[in-house]
C-alpha cells in the first residue's frame, strides 16, 4: 500500500507563505504543515491552524538563518549579537566541528522552541528542521531525548531516493547523497528504540521548485509503504521574494502543482492514498 503525507515547510515564514499553504491544504494534497515558531509570522500562523484543525501541524525547527528564541545571554556560541543563528548549515556545521558551538545551548534552544509550540495549544504531531539539521546526528540525539516526552509525535526521516532522476542537477543529487549518509548515520549511531519515523522522503533534490512536471515525476515513483514529500507553497508576493530571494524558492508554482486538478488524477491512478502523521499514528510506530 502507498502511503503519502504532503507536508508544507515555513508555516509562520510569512504571510504569502501562510496563505499559499492553507490554499494547498483547502484546495490541494498537502495534509500537514510545520510551523516555524521564530517566524516573522507565527501568530497569525497559528490563528490559521486553530481555524482549520484538520491540518496537521507539527514543529519546523530551525538553527541557521532565523532569530533565536532564546537571547544571546542563553546563547553566546550559537547566536550572533542580534541573536540570530549561523547564516548556513555550512557554517553551522564549521563551527560544530571547530568546537565553537555548545552542545548544551542548542539543546535548550530546541528546547525553547517545542515549548512555544506547545504554548500554542496546537497539537505537537510531527518534528522536522530547517535545511534538516535535526538528522545531523548531535542534533538528532538531542531532538530524540526530548521528544520521548512527548506522546506520539513523528520526526521526518529525511532519506531519500539513491538513484539520479532525470533533469535533477548533479549538485542537487550530490546532496541528496550526503544527506541520506547523514540520516543513516544518525539511526546506526544512536541505535532503537528509535523514534516513530516514515520510510523516507521525497522532494529534496526539487525543494523549491516543486514544478507540476517535477511532481508528476516523483508520484510515479512513490514505492509501498509510508512516505513523506516535501514542499513549500506560497503566493510568490512580493515581501516574501524581497526577504527571502537568495532562496530562489518558486512559491507559487508549487502552490499551482500542489492544486493542479490533474495531480489528484494522478494520485489516484498511481494508487496513493493520502494520510497525515495524526492519521499515521493510528497504524503505530514504524
Amino acid at each position: 500500500m502507498k502511503q503519502l503525507i504532503v507536508n508544507a515547510d515555513d508555516l509562520g515564514l510569512t504571510p504569502g507563505v501562510n496563505r499559499g499553504i492553507l490554499r494547498a491544504f483547502q484546495d490541494g494534497i498537502v495534509t500537514s504543515a510545520s510551523l516555524l515558531v521564530t517566524g516573522s509570522a507565527f501568530e497569525e500562523a497559528v490563528a490559521l491552524a486553530r481555524q482549520n484543525p484538520e491540518l496537521d501541524v507539527g514543529l519546523h525547527l530551525t538553527l541557521v538563518e532565523e532569530r533565536a528564541v532564546l537571547g544571546r545571554e542563553i546563547l553566546p556560541t550559537l547566536v550572533d549579537e542580534t541573536g540570530r543563528f549561523p547564516r548556513t548549515s555550512g557554517e553551522f556545521f564549521r563551527r560544530t566541528f571547530l568546537g565553537r558551538i555548545s552542545w548544551d545551548e542548542v539543546e535548550r534552544e530546541i528546547a525553547a522552541q517545542i515549548a512555544r509550540f506547545q504554548k500554542t495549544g496546537l497539537r505537537l504531531s510531527h518534528l522536522d528542521s530547517h535545511q534538516h539539521l535535526h538528522m545531523f546526528p548531535p542534533v538528532f540525539q538531542i531532538v530524540r531525548r526530548l521528544t520521548r516526552r512527548i506522546d506520539n509525535v513523528w520526526i521526518r526521516n529525511s532519506a531519500g531516493p539513491w538513484r539520479k532522476s532525470p533533469g535533477i542537477l548533479m549538485g542537487r543529487w550530490v546532496k541528496q547523497l550526503g544527506l541520506n549518509l547523514t540520516c543513516l548515520s544518525a539511526r546506526r549511531l544512536h541505535g532503537p528504540p528509535l523514534p516513530q519515523m516514515p520510510d523516507g522522503m521525497f522532494g529534496f533534490e526539487v525543494s523549491g521548485c516543486l514544478t507540476r512536471s517535477a511532481l508528476e515525476q516523483i508520484l510515479r515513483k512513490i514505492p509501498d509503504g509510508l512516505y513523506e514529500l516535501i514542499c513549500h507553497p506560497g503566493e510568490g508576493d512580493k515581501g516574501t521574494c524581497r526577504q527571502y530571494r537568495h532562496w530562489g524558492y518558486r512559491w507559487a508554482e508549487e502552490l499551482e502543482a500542489l492544486t493542479a486538478s490533474e495531480t489528484r488524477c494522478l494520485l489516484q491512478e498511481q494508487k496513493i492514498a493520502l494520510t497525515s502523521f495524526a492519521q499515521a499514528q493510528q497504524i503505530g510506530p514504524r
